[in-house]
């Protein structure tokens, strides 16, 4: 029954991260902070190979999310299963609720950890054993592919969403592009560090500068 909840929760996990990625993280919503940091500010930043990893400070930014943003999303998770066991229970059903309850948290405590993990590596490589293994090169190339085309390969842990729904990507026909001068400057109308730039006087020279 433990080992059922775990399969069930990855499961869940990856519908889940495909539905926000795609219907949060890339749509104006509410808050609209996750849709500002996340599509105006890190896909313009990281945009194509050229800027994939991270190079300077200013990427750094959206890299992660906010520290409450695991807490947050856990519980969401959680709040269909808890309300199955208050009516399971007062169904008068004996299940080792508790236990497949912990297991279901634990597990997608992990996948989310995972996510935040692995795409940290993805972006900006630190950990060579990990980088090099070919489950991880796989879900590198899946996420490259979904900055180039943001319509595609919502997962970046488990990618069965992206194949059960339509969305999977495996190879880009186009040829390679180079993230534009436009991409950056978008990315700093958006971002604290561009309202840095605004607030010392700098953002429109710099910006400048770096068109050729």
């Amino acid at each position: 029954m433990v080992l059922s909840a775990a399969v069930v929760a990855i499961v869940q996990a990856s519908f889940f991260e495909w539905a926000y990625h795609r219907y949060w993280l890339h749509r104006p919503w509410l808050p609209p902070q996750m849709f500002t940091a996340h599509t105006l500010v890190h896909h313009q930043l990281c945009k194509h190979d050229d800027t994939f990893h991270v190079h300077d400070q200013e990427q750094e930014e959206a890299l992660t999310f906010q520290w409450w943003g695991g807490p947050l999303l856990i519980a969401l998770n959680l709040l269909p299963w808890l309300g199955a066991w208050w009516a399971l229970s007062a169904a008068g059903l004996a299940l080792p609720f508790a236990a497949c309850l912990v297991t279901i948290a634990a597990t997608i405590a992990i996948y989310y950890a995972a996510y935040e993990g692995f795409h940290y590596l993805m972006h900006r490589p630190s950990i060579g054993w990990i980088e090099r293994s070919r489950p991880f090169r796989f879900l590198e190339r899946h996420h490259r592919l979904h900055h180039t085309h943001m319509g595609k390969n919502f997962n970046v842990v488990c990618p069965l969403a992206d194949l059960s729904l339509g969305t999977l990507l495996l190879r880009d026909s186009a040829p390679p592009r180079r993230t534009s001068p436009a991409a950056r400057a978008i990315a700093r109308r958006h971002s604290r560090f561009g309202r840095r730039l605004r607030e010392q006087g700098r953002g429109e020279p710099m910006e400048k500068a770096e068109r050729p």
